[in-house]
Order: structure tokens, then C-alpha cells, then sequence
């Protein structure tokens, strides 16, 4: 979208039409709603009651907090001395004691304490399960059995709970009663799924191509999502037969599964997918490259978009080389490497945003072509975490929330993804006192 003042940018054919234009105005007062004020809007689970018990384990603290966005009551139980993951933090980072990842996920949680150790711990946390939905468990396995409160005993007295186990290798198979005593952990989960060995740079001399884990908790948020997705269909299916079941995800197939391209290569090729750096195995270019001011990134997916771009670039001379898809595949790294020197030149001579507007430009001028030939590369600016900061885009979308705290004041945290017309998730508030609840949730379930 340009200033008012400017002619609209249309990239495709299809929008170019008058009553098209109608329907696409309707259209933008519905994206309005869902931007505007959610707290009139209903919830769609929040009949559900939910206790979590984390130890050190951020999949499971993230997955709690999002069932907790959509309504669910979370009850986050904690030994005496706290969850251990209360002092994982950056840099040592911490609000009263409190580490910053903490925080963020205690989204319209409840906070209690309990001391498993003891008869009346175990009591009180068998009694509040007779009362939830939902039990995360993302403690050791088999840990919650042993203390006669798992899922084996649970489900002979209530065939309607479900019962959400997170944990790297699982409760089931050898190797997970082998290997239960590991901790949870992102890294360690990222390591068994093989994925720090696809990152960096191929050419990279020693000590520098070693294997590089992602900059984020890849494993552990992928997890917590796979963990809502099964929650969510678990309530689904017990609303319909009245059954619970129990959810098994292991962190280390979380990651594992979200490669399954890596999988198909190594069964077709015969060989193991290895680093291809700032390349993509079926693409190219498709990556991230220098210009002027900064870094860029190119999509040119197509024929037509390379083609596209070479004609952008004033390089048609590379299209009787390169003019097939076929052509710009890695399977032969070193050839690549000779087309990406000549796209390097190229960008290389203009800014981040004149890049971006001429593929622009070129798109919006494609989209009347009936031939639907001149394809659409696609230049976007790569940025830096404080210019995204920066980008109106997401003040406009909310993405980041101010929440109030009693003691603390106002303070800013990533707001809820989805953006629904009718349910939609968000932020009640954020307290992560230890035991906090404690009156408050023992008076309402009868605890002692």
C-alpha cells in the first residue's frame, strides 16, 4: 500500500477490475476489526482448565501460555524453590529475580506452589487434577508416575482427561527409558534432529564451519505448537466421543519432522543433504545478498521470475545460459557460484530501497500482461531486529503489547499471532510472582 496520494500498486490482473476494488475495500474493514479492539470478542475455550507442570522445560511453559491466549484457565504449578527455568534469562537479564523468557510466556497464568515431596503436595496436585482438562506434563518421564499421579494412573478414573507429555525423546521406546534422566533443552534438540549440520557457510575454513544452531528456540517453540495443534484436536475429539487420550511429543521429533525435505533428499539422492549455505537446493537466487546500505532478499522462484530480474538488472546476457530452472539447481555448487558472482555485482551498485521499488514497479506492471510471462522477483529489505522494531507495519498489527503489571508498571511484549475476526487470542495480563495464586487457587479447588 502507497500514500493516497500515490497510484495503488496492483500485482495481479485479477484486482484490477472496479467491483473487484469494492470487494477489497469490504474486505479492509474486516482486517480493521481484527486489528481493532479484541476484548468484546468471546472465547472459544475458555470452559477448559489447565495445569501445567514444567521443569525447565520451555516447551512445555510456551504451550501452556498459548492454550492461555485463547482462554484456557492455566494453572502453573511450582515446587517451593520455583521452576528452574525462572533464571533462564539473557545476559542475566531479570525483572525482580525473574528471567525475561519467563515472563513473556506467563501470559494469563495462574502461579501456585506445591511440594510434590510431600503426602500433601501429592494430594493437593491429584485433587486439582480431578477438577482440569488438561495435564501438561513437561517434566521427566516418568517422573509424575512415580509419584502415583501419571498419566497410567490418572486415566483409570478419568477416562476424559488428556494428558500432554513433552520431553526430548518421549515416553515410549528404548531409548527414551534409556535416555529420560537427559534434561530438555532447545540446543540438545536441535543437535538430535541433525539441523545445526545444514546452517553456514559450506566453504568456511576451519575453525568456521562448524555446526551452527538456529538463533532462536527453533525446537522448543515448534514443539509447543505441535503441542497446541494435538491439544486442541484432543478437546475436539472429546467433545465429540467424550474420551481423552494421552499426547506424547518429543522435542527432538518436533524439529525432526519440520525437515522432512531433508529426509526425501537423502532417500532420492542417496546421500546425506549437506550445507549449501546462502544457496536453496531448488531455487536460485533465493537468498540473502549485499547491496549499498545493507543486506537484501531475493525470491525469484520461477523461470519467469528470473527472468524477471535479469531484465530488471540489465543482464539479459545471462538468460542463454540460465534459462531453465534446471539450470540453477545445486547440483553443482561451483557453477552456481559463477551466476551468483554476476547477481553480487549487480546488487551491489543500488540501495536496499531502490531495489525494492523497481521489483515492484516491474510486478505491478507484469500483473496486466495477459501472458502472465514477465514473472514477479521479489526484492524485500533483510533487516536488522531494531529496524523491525522500527516497521509501522507491525505497530499496525499490534504485534507487540503493552501490558500492565501491579508493581513493575507498563512494559512491552509480543502480542498473540493470530489475527481472528470472531475468537481471537490475547493478552489478559502478565504476573509471574512464585505462588502468587496460592490463596486465590487453593481457596477455589479445595486444596490444604
Amino acid at each position: 500500500m502507497t500514500e493516497k496520494s500515490e497510484k495503488q500498486l496492483v500485482f495481479s490482473k485479477h484486482l484490477t477490475s472496479k467491483a473487484t476494488q469494492n470487494h477489497l475495500a469490504e474486505f479492509d474493514k474486516l482486517l480493521v476489526g481484527m486489528m481493532g479492539n479484541v476484548e468484546n470478542k468471546g472465547w472459544v475455550i475458555d470452559d477448559i482448565k489447565v495445569i501445567e507442570l514444567s521443569d525447565s522445560s520451555f516447551a512445555g511453559i510456551i504451550a501452556a501460555a498459548i492454550l492461555a491466549e485463547f482462554g484456557a484457565e492455566v494453572i502453573k504449578v511450582e515446587p517451593p524453590e520455583g521452576d528452574p527455568a525462572r533464571k533462564i534469562t539473557p545476559y542475566g537479564i531479570n525483572i525482580n529475580g525473574v528471567g525475561l523468557p519467563f515472563i513473556m510466556e506467563s501470559k494469563n497464568k495462574y502461579h501456585i506452589t506445591m511440594d510434590l515431596k510431600t503426602d500433601a503436595g501429592r494430594d493437593n496436585l491429584s485433587k486439582l487434577i480431578g477438577q482440569a482438562d488438561v495435564v501438561i506434563d513437561a517434566t521427566k518421564p516418568g517422573y509424575l508416575d512415580s509419584l502415583g499421579i501419571g498419566y497410567r494412573q490418572l486415566n483409570r478414573s478419568r477416562k476424559d482427561l488428556i494428558y500432554l507429555a513433552i520431553s526430548p525423546f518421549g515416553h515410549f521406546t528404548g531409548k527414551a527409558e534409556s535416555m529420560f534422566n537427559i534434561p530438555d533443552s532447545d540446543l540438545t534438540a536441535q543437535c538430535e534432529s541433525g539441523y545445526p549440520y545444514l546452517t553456514g557457510d559450506p566453504k568456511a575454513p576451519e575453525p568456521y564451519n562448524y555446526p551452527i544452531k538456529a538463533g532462536i528456540w527453533a525446537a522448543w517453540y515448534m514443539s509447543a505448537v505441535l503441542a497446541v495443534a494435538g491439544t486442541l484436536t484432543a478437546l475436539f475429539h472429546r467433545r465429540r466421543t467424550g474420551e481423552g487420550q494421552m499426547i506424547d511429543v518429543a522435542t527432538n521429533d518436533a524439529i525432526s519432522g519440520w525437515q522432512g525435505f531433508q529426509i526425501v533428499w537423502g532417500f532420492t539422492n542417496e546421500m546425506p543433504r549437506v550445507r549449501v549455505g546462502n544457496f536453496d537446493w531448488c531455487l536460485f537466487p533465493y537468498g540473502y545478498y549485499e547491496a549499498k546500505d545493507g543486506y537484501i532478499t531475493v525470491a525469484a522462484s520461477s523461470d519467469a521470475d528470473f527472468r524477471g530480474l535479469i531484465k530488471i538488472l540489465k543482464r539479459w546476457d545471462l538468460e542463454n545460459d540460465w534459462r531453465f530452472l534446471l539450470d540453477r539447481i545445486t547440483d553443482d555448487v561451483d557453477k552456481l557460484r559463477d551466476l551468483e558472482k554476476e547477481f553480487k555485482k549487480e546488487f551491489a551498485k543500488y540501495t536496499r530501497q531502490e531495489l525494492v521499488k523497481k521489483t515492484l514497479q516491474y510486478g505491478a506492471d507484469g500483473a496486466r500482461d495477459k501472458l502472465r510471462s514477465k514473472g514477479f522477483p521479489i526484492v524485500v529489505e533483510t533487516r536488522t531486529p531494531a529496524e523491525v522494531l522500527k516497521e509501522k507495519h507491525w505497530k499496525v498489527r499490534k504485534s507487540i503489547a503493552e501490558v500492565e503489571h501491579p508493581q513493575l508498571g507498563r512494559f512491552m511484549v509480543p502480542n498473540s499471532i493470530p489475527k481472528m475476526s470472531e475468537s481471537p487470542p490475547r493478552i489478559k495480563w502478565i504476573r509471574f510472582g512464585l505462588g502468587e495464586d496460592n490463596e486465590l487457587i487453593y481457596k477455589k479447588y479445595g486444596l490444604k
